[in-house]
């Protein structure tokens, strides 16, 4: 990776920040913003280990890109993007106005997200993936983190309930060439199997396999894989 970006006005704050040749940034993107538990035992804006973005990308006003990502080449963000820590982005990714990924996501090459898509923590996603405006995935299903906070409930526990662990184990997994429409919501704990097609609107809470067409709150299935 070449540190000579190309910037409107200045380049990155955080002088362990690696950017790729030719890669275009607005005024006012961020990239290494410090992370969660940084802030809270550091207390400073300008902590952090940074963050590497490819080459050729295109990062426009309002991105922030946190700490321990890796950003492939010719990686598209439209306004307002915010990339968590410790997320992996592959090449040829395009994200719209106000898309969330959260932390610890992995994605491949080629995804083409619209606007305001969240993307759980610890998510799985494959190449060439369709993904529509307005999407979830959740990174649970018991709604348990103000429990976690009050003592409530342990991590442990929270697992146990989940049928997961967090952080260490995908909440969802996407393989190849899935297409979802707008407005799906994808529940923590699915696999969506290669080339299937999840309608607008669709409440997703099963494993959908290969190749299947689901639709409808709960979603079902629609027509399968098999032609």
């Amino acid at each position: 990776m070449d540190a000579a970006a190309k910037t409107e006005h200045q380049k990155p704050t955080i002088r362990s920040n690696k950017i790729g040749v030719n890669t275009l940034m607005a005024r006012n993107v961020i990239v290494g913003h410090p992370g969660k538990r940084t802030l809270v035992e550091q207390h400073d804006f300008s902590a952090g280990q940074g963050a590497i973005v490819g080459g050729r990308c295109i990062l426009r006003s309002g991105t922030v890109i946190y700490e321990g990502s890796v950003i492939g080449d010719n990686v598209q963000t439209a306004h307002n993007v915010i990339i968590r820590e410790h997320v992996t982005v592959g090449d040829d990714c395009i994200f719209g106005n106000g898309a969330v990924v959260r932390e610890y996501s992995k994605l491949g090459n080629n995804v083409r997200m619209m606007d305001y898509v969240v993307i759980s923590e610890a998510a799985q996603i494959g190449d060439n993936v369709f993904i529509g405006p307005n999407v979830s995935f959740t990174a649970g299903r018991h709604m348990t983190a103000a429990l976690e906070a009050s003592g409530a409930m342990t991590a442990e526990e929270r697992d146990e309930l989940e049928g997961f662990a967090y952080l260490k184990e995908p909440s969802v997994i996407v393989e190849d060439e899935v297409r979802i429409g707008a407005s799906a919501v994808i529940l923590a704990g699915v696999r969506l199997g290669k080339a299937c097609i999840i309608a607008a609107g669709a409440v997703v809470s099963t494993d959908v396999p290969p190749g299947a067409l689901f639709a409808g709150n709960p979603a079902r299935m629609l027509k399968s894989g098999k032609g």
